[in-house]
């Protein structure tokens, strides 16, 4: 289904502000972005897609960097048509050192100059220079009271890429809404249904509709039930942000109940292992609870 057809969802939006920033970037209006979101968010995919879409080429670091090697790529992308582009290299933001050559490469006043004075320098590097370079940064995490990366970040055009548990689950059904590969889309539906009733208290992520579609597909080849495997990796999943609304305690306890309900309807004893595995609530705990559900349902 074309966007046109259906409208534009609210993480399209939010990914077409991130497109036009990069577009920015790569027709040379700016000369640097850093981008802030959860892992998952998709911002890697948008950056990668709008570069590819302007023919702009790229020098990417995407792990482990020292200060040095920082220091020598930026003195061999100085004065060419890439953009240097980091992506996962979150640990650099908290290095003084590397920090302050990002400082000196993103500004300067009329010129940017970098600048590296040490005994360990190598002869085919100058310890000074002039960089006219473009520059996108991508940080799943970053610090906090850290002036240093503060004035990195007053540096750069900054889009923080925040998404809900709600713009995640609207997302998997437009990309669903012709089914999966392999897969039709009332199985996807119901997967999906599955991932937002049990998901509630867990950051999901743009990532987990290819892993749940393939924990579907082989267990039901092999005749086994998909769920507890699915919800397995749903517990593996992080908090969410504190702007999430979080469930109190007898919400939560209630939302759990249901789920051992739905996993074991059959048998009691499993509910109530279920139930005190996830909650570290005591057997007699989970009758309470039990009883209390039981007096709701029947009001």
């Amino acid at each position: 289904m074309e966007i046109g057809d259906r409208g534009i969802t609210s993480l399209e939006e939010k990914q077409d502000v991130l497109a036009d920033m990069t577009t920015m970037i790569a027709l040379k209006q700016y000369h640097s972005l850093f981008v802030i979101s959860s892992g998952g968010a998709g911002k890697s995919w948008v950056i990668t897609k709008t570069l590819e879409n302007q023919g702009q080429e790229t020098c990417l670091i995407n792990s482990h960097c020292t200060a040095l090697q920082l220091f020598r790529l930026l003195y061999v992308n100085r004065d060419n048509d890439l953009i240097m582009y980091f992506d996962d290299c979150d640990g650099m933001y908290t290095s003084a050192v590397h920090l302050g050559l990002l400082r000196s490469a993103l500004y300067g006043q009329p010129d940017r100059i970098v600048t590296y004075h040490s005994s360990q320098l190598p002869d085919d590097l100058p310890p000074s220079f002039q960089t006219l370079s473009r520059f996108i940064f991508c940080a799943n995490q970053t610090p906090k009271k850290n002036p240093m990366f503060d004035a990195v970040l007053t540096r750069c055009l900054v889009y923080r890429l925040d998404i809900s548990n709600a713009e995640v689950i609207e997302q998997f059904r437009v990309m669903t809404a012709n089914g999966y590969p392999g897969v039709p889309e009332h199985v996807c539906s119901e997967i999906i249904d599955f991932i937002e009733q049990h998901g509630t208290e867990r950051a999901l992520s743009m990532r987990l509709l290819t892993p749940a579609i393939r924990i579907y597909t082989f267990c039901t080849d092999h005749g086994s039930d998909w769920r507890p495997v699915l919800l397995a990796q749903l517990q593996n999943l992080g908090r969410p942000t504190s702007g999430t609304k979080r469930l109190n305690g007898h919400a939560k306890d209630a939302r759990i109940l249901k789920e051992a309900l739905a996993l074991y309807p059959e048998s009691i004893k499993d509910q109530q292992a279920h139930l005190c595995a996830e909650t570290k609530k005591s057997r007699a705990t989970f009758y309470r609870i039990l009883a209390r559900h039981r007096d709701q349902t029947e009001a």
